[in-house]
């Protein structure tokens, strides 16, 4: 994985875009996402993965939106993410799994090629206040053994909005 300053020199020589980037984000081995300010919610009770479901999008005050226990809401990084020579993995922070937030359930890796904003799916285990802008997740570099062919992932390939994907 690559540490802090292997991430300010990749995002320095262009082989790692993030936008907008701040040296004030840099962890040892990682960097800190914000969240943007909308959030899509479910409106059917019960799921389909073979249809569109119905939702509504909320936009999160300056002064912060509590999310609710036993929901699932689609959020978005405010940041655009880009590489070709690493692959990029994403999880909650520290301090924000220690309040049972969770900022995703099972799409934490990407792949190589991929450019867009991260789609979260956050949950949480009692009430919690969040705030636009805040910071949210992590993301973490892995260098690339073998062959960086990149297959076509244009399903998602420079989205910067929250998606329904369906089956």
């Amino acid at each position: 994985m690559l540490s802090g300053e292997e991430i300010i020199r990749e995002v320095e020589q262009g082989n790692i875009v993030i936008k907008p980037f701040n040296k004030n984000k840099v962890n040892p081995n990682s960097y800190n996402l914000t969240l943007d300010n909308e959030l899509i919610v479910y409106t059917d009770d019960i799921l389909d993965c073979k249809k569109e479901n119905n939702k509504k999008k909320i936009i999160i005050p300056e002064e912060g939106y509590i999310l609710l226990p036993n929901q699932l809401y689609l959020a978005k990084t405010k940041e655009y993410t880009e590489s070709y020579n690493f692959t990029p993995q994403i999880s909650g922070r520290s301090s924000i799994g220690r309040i049972g937030l969770t900022v995703h359930i099972s799409a934490g890796f990407g792949w190589i090629g991929f450019k867009g904003s991260w789609v979260l799916g956050l949950s949480c285990v009692k009430p919690v206040k969040i705030f636009p802008g805040m910071e949210i997740c992590q993301i973490w570099f892995f260098p690339v053994i073998g062959n960086k062919s990149i297959k076509n992932q244009s399903k998602h390939l420079n989205d910067r909005t929250i998606i329904n994907s369906n089956l």
